[in-house]
């Protein structure tokens, strides 16, 4: 039997955005790819799937000491990158496949609507203005200039914070495993979309829920969650 107290507790959603809100992660992967053809340098697809969810600084500093490239060309690389995805979201982004729905079942529940995402500020604003989503979401939330990004849950917290939410009352939806890791450290609920060639990994066993798409979201689905 389902709480009443537990369904009445459960009454935000945060949402991530990479790979959850829009399919840029191929879009990421191209810029970095063509940003590192400037050190003759390329990422495999699989590497790259094991950095998805983290900061831009934090993702450059992991691949700098893996190619041993000098640190001095961080934030240069960093603006390069940003630049390119930034292009490529504005001819090319595309929304992922449920994201409308999603955002009608909660606000059908009468659930607080925020974004927290690892993507710099600028990233986020070209996504929901080229996706006309802006006004969904009462809170958005940028892990650029904090202290730290996704595994660490400030970004998380930061939105709750802001939507005036108990971190308990809150469900994540996110797409990646460093998501997934900064949502259950917040004390969130977490539902998990992953790709499609990630879906059976075991490592998604620990989220709340797991669906194939945002299209499977449904009212009743979130209630038994919250029980």
């Amino acid at each position: 039997m389902i709480s009443f107290v537990s369904l009445m507790k459960m009454n935000t959603v945060i949402f991530d955005m990479d790979g959850l809100i829009i399919d840029s992660e191929p879009l990421w992967y191209e810029a970095a790819q063509e940003s590192f053809k400037m050190y003759n340098r390329s990422i495999s697809e699989d590497a790259y799937n094991t950095t998805t969810g983290l900061r831009t600084p934090e993702f450059l500093e992991h691949w700098f000491r893996v190619f041993d490239i000098d640190r001095k060309h961080l934030a240069a690389t960093e603006s390069d990158i940003l630049e390119r995805l930034i292009q490529k979201i504005n001819t090319k982004g595309n929304m992922m496949n449920g994201v409308l729905h999603a955002i009608h079942v909660f606000s059908e529940m009468n659930f607080k609507i925020g974004l927290a995402s690892s993507s710099p500020l600028g990233v986020i604003n070209a996504v929901l203005d080229k996706l006309n989503l802006k006004n969904h979401f009462t809170t958005i939330a940028s892990a650029e200039n904090m202290d730290y990004g996704k595994p660490h849950p400030q970004v998380f917290l930061d939105c709750a914070k802001a939507l005036d939410s108990d971190p308990v009352c809150c469900v994540c939806l996110e797409d990646s495993f460093n998501g997934l890791i900064a949502a259950k450290a917040a004390k969130m609920k977490c539902i998990i979309v992953p790709h499609p060639s990630q879906f059976e990994m075991e490592r998604w066993n620990i989220a709340d829920m797991k669906l194939a798409s945002l299209e499977e979201l449904h009212p009743q689905k979130i209630s038994e969650m919250a029980s």
